[in-house]
């Protein structure tokens, strides 16, 4: 044991109730993104903005189909306004993090063409669901969403967090992968809440338990990578 009189117990529970009031917040944060997202691409691009091959690309195109599997929506008669809403809700949060990038392909051979997310989707939609970023930025908003999607399945994959996040494809100079410490990740969840709405960030600040439990961690601060 690395610290002498903490109880290796007692810390995994610590660690635990700390993941559990950070999936909190992630929950509230991933129902108002997913939400407002769709909510500007059916604005823009119609309630079938999903299968618009003209928009999206292969991979995009290929996370809707599994949705679409996955809740058999081809089994309803349900009015459009009721199949988007369904889709989305089961649409996973990678899905909505992926579509703020850059876009890939679509289509094979010499129909093959690059879709620009930008052009396709983040100007003339996804960038009214973040109305407290600027226009151009595109990839503020991505990389945050990228961040907490890392913390997101740190979390669910009942990872530890006590020596911070690890960012897929981020590293230092020695070659070693970069680590968000705790406090920092929760403060990017915090701040994506901000550019969708200020109110949610507000709330979110008000209610999250993450800041009195890390108050509360049984090893040194020093000795972990929380703030």
């Amino acid at each position: 044991m690395p610290w002498r009189g903490v109880d290796a117990i007692e810390l995994y529970r610590w660690a635990a109730s700390v993941g559990l009031a950070v999936f909190d917040d992630l929950g509230t944060l991933e129902v108002a993104m997913r939400s407002a997202m769709a909510r500007e691409l059916a604005a823009a691009h119609g309630l079938q903005w999903f299968s618009r091959v003209d928009i999206l690309d292969d991979d995009t195109l290929r996370l809707v189909k599994d949705a679409w599997r996955v809740a058999r929506l081809g089994r309803l008669t349900q009015p459009d306004e009721v199949v988007h809403g369904k889709l989305v809700s089961t649409l996973m949060f990678g899905f909505w993090v992926k579509i703020l990038g850059r876009g890939t392909w679509q289509g094979e051979g010499p129909n093959r063409q690059r879709r620009i997310y930008d052009t396709t989707l983040w100007k003339p939609a996804l960038r009214y669901a973040f109305p407290n970023v600027r226009a151009l930025d595109r990839a503020l908003v991505e990389t945050a969403a990228r961040r907490v999607q890392a913390l997101r399945n740190r979390i669910a994959h009942h990872e530890h967090i006590i020596w911070g996040v690890p960012l897929p494809g981020e590293k230092n100079a020695d070659g070693s992968i970069v680590r968000l410490p705790l406090g920092e990740a929760h403060a990017v969840l915090l701040a994506l809440a901000g550019y969708l709405d200020q109110g949610l960030e507000s709330w979110l600040r008000e209610h999250s338990r993450v800041g009195e439990l890390m108050a509360t961690c049984p090893v040194p601060e020093h000795s972990l990578l929380l703030r």
